[in-house]
């Protein structure tokens, strides 16, 4: 190896620089310019880097939307996109006119459908001029998963995916899990939800919603997507706010935070963290913080340093974390509010004292598995080492 070997020097980003990247949405940037060099492979890479930041700076990025409707909802599709054309300015694609454009290629095939070459007519007709800068809406193409993969190989990728569907009913009951039958022009729309789901947005639609009502919803729905368009299955419709969430769940003992922490990081794609794992796995390493963990045990600064270290990690920052479990007292809350990714969502579980009361109580843990279980769900069921009636009734009071 020698100096100029770049595996041989750590790479890490400065602390103090995550707000900055987050703020100016600079960290979103140069993922969309590292996506951008993957799909084009320019031969010269500074200068095609040097383009797209000149565009990025004189420019937002043109809205590139993918129309996905359910087959159980009627709505007039054409008045539709007639009324985003005027709410955003752009261009339609539709699968009638990419079959124009396959039918006269000069590799077209009568009867036979190639998904590579759809996919090439697809990528001639969005990178023309004046396209590319006015933005596009597809809809009704492409119609399978295969064509779908296609497209994204080619770079023909939507910045949001709009799903139009019903309202679903809270217990819906699934008569067959077969796919039906399909022609050319229909959509696998489960597959295709599955295709583009990292830039998915759902949109309900009301029996009694027109058409623009519709159209307002689905103009929302991009807006709020392309505002927040920094972690999955996250979106908010103020600009300029964070766009990945970092949730702090509050709540005493019994009051099911772990629960609904669990519920909230599957939901919107987050990272869970709990104190204590946190802690157990900063004490447990090898290091100047571990060490310093096992020779001098717990202390306010240990406590917020292990935490800032787990939640400047590459996961959190670019999906986003729910923590529960910290802070436990004002000097804690000091401290994680002036980590360089501080929480941007507090929630805070209002419930009844008595049930926490006589949830914890009831709470055991299997002595053999380490699992938790009820008390008197088995011979091998004792009370949790960690119940503590003192230690519940001053998380009670500090909450």
């Amino acid at each position: 190896m020698t100096e100029t070997d770049s595996t041989n020097r750590p790479l890490q980003m400065p602390v103090d620089f995550l707000p900055y990247l987050e703020r100016y949405r600079v960290y979103q940037m140069l993922k969309d310019m590292t996506r951008d060099l993957i799909v084009h492979l320019p031969k010269d890479h500074l200068k095609h880097m040097k383009v797209f930041l000149s565009k990025h700076m004189h420019a937002t990025e043109a809205p590139r939307m993918l129309l996905l409707i359910a087959p159980d909802l009627t709505i007039d599709v054409k008045c539709l996109a007639k009324q985003m054309i005027k709410d955003f300015g752009c261009f339609v694609v539709t699968r009638r006119c990419v079959m124009d454009r396959y039918e006269k290629h000069d590799d077209y095939v009568p009867g036979c459908v190639s998904p590579q070459l759809m996919s090439e007519v697809t990528k001639s007709i969005v990178t023309k001029e004046p396209v590319p800068h006015a933005g596009w809406l597809m809809f009704d193409h492409p119609c399978t998963v295969r064509e779908a993969r296609c497209l994204q190989q080619d770079g023909v990728l939507p910045t949001v995916t709009i799903v139009l569907s019903n309202t679903p009913p809270v217990a819906p009951q699934t008569s067959s899990n077969l796919t039906p039958s399909r022609n050319f022009f229909q959509q696998d729309f489960e597959g295709l939800k599955f295709a583009y789901k990292a830039t998915l947005k759902e949109v309900y639609i009301e029996p009694e919603d027109d058409a623009d009502k519709i159209s307002t919803k689905c103009f929302n729905a991009v807006r709020a997507f392309n505002s927040g368009a920094q972690g999955p299955k996250q979106g908010i419709s103020v600009v300029g706010a964070p766009g990945v969430y970092r949730v702090l769940l509050l709540g005493p003992r019994g009051s099911g935070r772990r629960s609904q922490a669990h519920l909230l990081a599957k939901h919107f794609g987050l990272v869970y963290l709990h104190f204590d794992a946190v802690f157990n796995e900063a004490g447990a390493k090898d290091d100047e913080l571990g060490q310093r963990i096992r020779s001098f045990g717990t202390s306010i600064q240990l406590r917020a340093e292990a935490v800032k270290r787990r939640l400047i990690k590459k996961d959190c920052i670019d999906h986003g974390w729910v923590l529960t479990g910290f802070p436990t007292c004002g000097s804690d809350f000091e401290l994680l509010d002036n980590m360089p990714t501080p929480p941007n969502r507090i929630i805070f579980l209002n419930i009844d004292v008595g049930t926490c009361r006589q949830r914890s109580s009831r709470q055991g843990v299997d002595w053999c598995t380490g699992q938790t279980a009820p008390m008197g769900s088995g011979p091998r069921v004792v009370i949790h080492p960690n119940y503590d009636a003192e230690r519940l009734e001053q998380e009670i009071k500090f909450k």
